[in-house]
């Protein structure tokens, strides 16, 4: 009996929308703090060193809550619930950013931003994988992927500078905060309690986890390997996001609008390589793409460096070098949920989010930060050219977990999906 033909309209696709826009608004909170900082820094009196304690700060909090929640969503299954709040808590946290007075009181309400926003990301992609069918998994996550460099990279420095140029730039985070208020109440009508089981069975009982099953997670080839990617490409990420506003206006002496031209190209290009690139692995396999494309990303840094003083030129090579974004949510999301059983999907998105943000995302910016006060606004480029290197070497070690490369015998989304060594 054929198959019914299936609507786009139907729940996969709404709720794959509604969580892209939930992802994105949490990277423009995060990363707003970053496009304006030249503003924050003016008024409030702070150096490089102390945008980087920032940054680390948020890393911190951001990476601690990130496990704790998502394994305590794994064992309660109350995920739409525990998702809702933390939108509702992170949005008046950008709101109170609009409200400091000074360095202590931005770091104590960055902290509790992290904390807040840190378990979202697990609790969306590990919805998303629940809803997907098997053969659109990878464009799914790294849909919602994307939507960090579009909301967060493209449209979040033009939306903030161009708020704080007009007015202040408190209005800024005052803006923010709304849109998070209006997708928690969507949320609360629209989403379906997701079924993370790995019983094929949909009449089946859904068994309550085992702390031996979770504990499996730890134990996984691929989750481990990930982990010590995600050290070294968070601490290339928010080092570089975080260095090359400040050396396009600093060291190129761009204006405000030709820095945030070139702020939109990246992430645009971020956004259109995170939808490539893992719709291509759902055709040829992860490893087939993370390995080459991670390659690539060792040279964007570089061509900041050399050819900062051409406009074009520096456009150009952005967009094209930015490929090596497009391996991010095979790292972060797609390889470790597909190698440990479904409904610990969460925990091992958490914790290879933990060991970035709390190596990589704290000690990368705080390292670049003093380097660039010390000697020059280059050595975080050549910094984050140098971890590239080392997560580009580290994905020969991950396995492959596309559900193309599978035996046509295996059944997908089964407790057997656990690659571990």
């Amino acid at each position: 009996m054929s198959q019914p033909k299936q609507s786009f309209f139907r729940y996969e696709n709404g709720i794959l929308i509604v969580l892209f826009l939930v992802f994105g608004l949490v990277f423009m909170d995060r990363l707003s703090i970053i496009y304006l900082f030249p503003f924050v820094a003016g008024e409030l009196g702070l150096n490089n060193t102390q945008m980087g304690m920032i940054v680390g700060a948020t890393s911190i909090a951001w990476g601690l809550s990130t496990l704790l929640f998502a394994s305590l969503s794994d064992f309660i299954g109350k995920k739409k619930n525990t998702l809702i709040i933390f939108i509702l808590i992170f949005s008046a946290a950008t709101f109170t950013s609009g409200l400091v007075g000074g360095l202590g009181s931005l770091i104590l309400v960055r902290l509790l931003m992290g904390a807040s926003e840190g378990p979202v990301i697990p609790l969306v992609q590990s919805t998303m994988m629940a809803e997907s069918t098997p053969k659109r998994r990878g464009f799914n996550m790294g849909f919602i992927q994307s939507s960090a460099p579009l909301l967060g990279n493209a449209i979040a420095p033009v939306l903030v500078v161009s708020i704080a140029v007009a007015t202040n730039w408190r209005y800024s985070f005052f803006a923010l905060a709304i849109p998070g208020v209006i997708l928690a109440i969507i949320l609360m009508f629209y989403m379906k309690e997701p079924i993370l089981k790995s019983a094929s069975n949909s009449g089946e009982k859904q068994e309550k986890p085992t702390f031996s099953e979770y504990k499996s997670v730890f134990k996984t080839r691929n989750v481990w390997v990930s982990m010590l990617i995600s050290v070294f490409y968070m601490m290339y990420l928010l080092v570089f996001t975080s260095f090359m506003p400040l050396f396009l206006s600093g060291v190129s002496g761009y204006s405000e609008a030709q820095y945030g031209i070139i702020l939109g190209i990246f992430g645009l290009s971020m956004f259109f390589w995170q939808l490539v690139i893992p719709y291509l692995s759902d055709k040829v396999g992860r490893k087939a793409v993370i390995t080459p494309v991670t390659f690539i990303a060792i040279f964007l840094p570089l061509a900041i460096a050399m050819f900062h003083t051409n406009f074009a030129l520096l456009a150009g090579s952005i967009f094209l070098l930015a490929i090596g974004f497009g391996g991010q949510p095979l790292y972060l999301a797609i390889i470790p949920s597909e190698s440990v059983p479904r409904m610990f999907a969460a925990t091992s998105i958490a914790v290879i989010i933990l060991t970035g943000e709390i190596i990589g995302g704290t000690l990368g910016p705080v390292v670049a930060g003093i380097l660039a006060d010390k000697y020059s606004l280059y050595t975080p480029l050549w910094l984050a050219s140098g971890a590239a290197v080392v997560f580009f070497l580290l994905t020969f070690g991950i396995k492959e977990t596309a559900p193309i490369k599978e035996s046509p015998n295996k059944v997908i989304d089964s407790k057997e999906e656990n690659v571990t060594v």
